[in-house]
């Protein structure tokens, strides 16, 4: 592996950084036997022992990144933000890691899936929480990015690259939207959420960020709503929940924290969730450079979809 010392830190795990005190050597761990708790788009995280759970980042994450995130996590943790803080960074192979303290506890996900039938209580678990992170607000001087920012680049790298009037409509509502300052998780999702003691803590903060929560509503949307036609007894790849679970845990989440019975109030927040939600899911598929067969299909069906919420959806604020 080459070691590149530049702007990004990008050096090698295992290697010592020269812009710590001491040259100090990051820890190598192995991950031989470790119990896996759940997958995302940067990584893993591992149950290491009885009290360290260890998040693993692919192998193009950098020590840069991984600073970065651990001082937004620190910094949500100040602000009131319930966050499990990590204390150290280690390596694991090729890869990076950052360890956490977190004894008797389980994320959202495993305990859904452990007890399907308490699944609204979780839904409500997992909406206080967002309410929580929502209320929120950051000052100036935190120089969190504009959650904006983020889905205009969706846009662009995405859906403008298949249909360019769809794309200028979608950024016209982006840029219509008034700036706010409440805080964003930004990959808000129950793979990110431990229970240790009833108490919900925050793992994996590096898109933290200021705007309107129903950015946060978007990104719980693809994960728990886009995947609407597929198998209701097929397990998400990333979740590891039933299709048809996931489903109906987005819909009790939204009754939680809208708390409202009113369908007519629940659609039109979960049709602008959908929307942005399309947003980021079609800047994924995009993501390669080129589509497959079968992505260029997916991606025409949530083109026609996008476009049918443009003409329901006048505004994006909650």
């Amino acid at each position: 592996m080459t070691l590149m010392m530049n702007d990004e830190k990008n050096i090698a795990p295992g290697t010592s950084d020269a812009s710590m005190a001491g040259h100090k050597k990051i820890r190598e761990i192995s991950l031989d036997g470790c119990r896996l708790l759940g997958r995302g788009q940067k990584g893993e995280i591992y149950r290491y022992d009885d009290e360290l759970v260890i998040k693993v980042y692919n192998s193009s994450v950098t020590y840069g990144e991984l600073e970065r995130e651990i001082a937004l996590s620190r910094r949500a943790f100040v602000l009131g933000v319930p966050t499990a803080i990590s204390f150290g960074v280690v390596s694991a192979g090729d890869r990076y890691g950052t360890m956490y303290e977190l004894f008797n506890s389980e994320t959202l996900t495993a305990r859904i899936s452990e007890a399907p039938a308490r699944l609204e209580y979780y839904a409500g678990v997992m909406a206080d929480l967002a309410k929580k992170i929502h209320d929120t607000q950051a000052g100036q001087e935190d120089h969190f990015p504009d959650v904006k920012e983020r889905f205009r680049e969706y846009i662009t790298h995405g859906i403008g690259r298949s249909d360019r009037d769809l794309a200028a409509g979608c950024l016209r509502l982006i840029d219509e939207m008034p700036a706010t300052n409440h805080l964003i998780h930004g990959d808000f999702h129950t793979s990110n959420v431990f229970l240790q003691n009833s108490e919900a803590l925050l793992i994996d903060m590096d898109r933290l960020g200021t705007g309107d929560p129903i950015f946060e509503l978007g990104d719980l949307y693809l994960y728990y709503a886009a995947s609407g036609n597929k198998d209701p007894e097929a397990p998400d790849p990333y979740l590891g929940i039933p299709y048809g679970v996931c489903r109906q845990f987005f819909r009790l989440f939204m009754k939680n924290y809208l708390q409202t019975e009113d369908e007519a109030r629940i659609r039109e927040v979960t049709d602008k969730a959908a929307l942005l939600g399309n947003l980021r899911l079609i800047n994924r598929y995009w993501k390669p450079g080129t589509l497959s067969q079968a992505s260029r299909q997916e991606v025409d069906r949530l083109l026609t979809g996008t476009a049918e919420l443009l003409r329901r959806v006048k505004s994006l604020p909650i």
